[in-house]
């Protein structure tokens, strides 16, 4: 009875593999229905796999505050002082998009206008990312 079960067991476990190398278009409609439910079986086990190994390992440190490392200081000047520079070359860039989009709008000319408004859209978006830099720091 059990090396029967074993048997059967064996079998499908080699018709599956055989299923799975081979191309689809020489399967038949059950056998890739049934390949696909194997793809997605293995697909889960691995997120799932993957999500408890991740909550198994995960550990809380804490850093000591009052101690920082040398050079973080400078680190975090250069880093400002560039940040400052961005968000300018950001309203700069805003500034010609407003000027293309004036002359685009003076010539009537489609194109000049969209271009102006995308230059202007992108001089307040880099502006915008450049003043959200205090949200990114710890």
């Amino acid at each position: 009875m059990i090396y029967t079960k074993w048997k059967t067991k064996a079998a499908e476990i080699r018709t599956a593999v055989r299923e799975d190398f081979t191309s689809n278009k020489k399967l038949t409609v059950e056998q890739r229905e049934r390949k696909r439910m194997r793809a997605v079986s293995r697909i889960s086990f691995g997120v799932m796999f993957a999500a408890m190994a991740a909550q198994m390992f995960g550990i809380t440190a804490f850093a000591d505050e009052a101690a920082e490392p040398a050079g973080v200081g400078t680190f975090n000047t250069v880093v400002q002082f560039i940040v400052d520079w961005v968000a300018r070359i950001g309203l700069v860039i805003a500034f010609v998009g407003a000027v293309q989009f004036a002359i685009g709008f003076k010539d009537d000319s489609a194109d000049g206008k969209t271009r102006g408004l995308m230059c202007l859209a992108s001089g307040f978006i880099v502006f915008s990312v450049a003043k959200a830099y205090s949200m990114f720091t710890a």
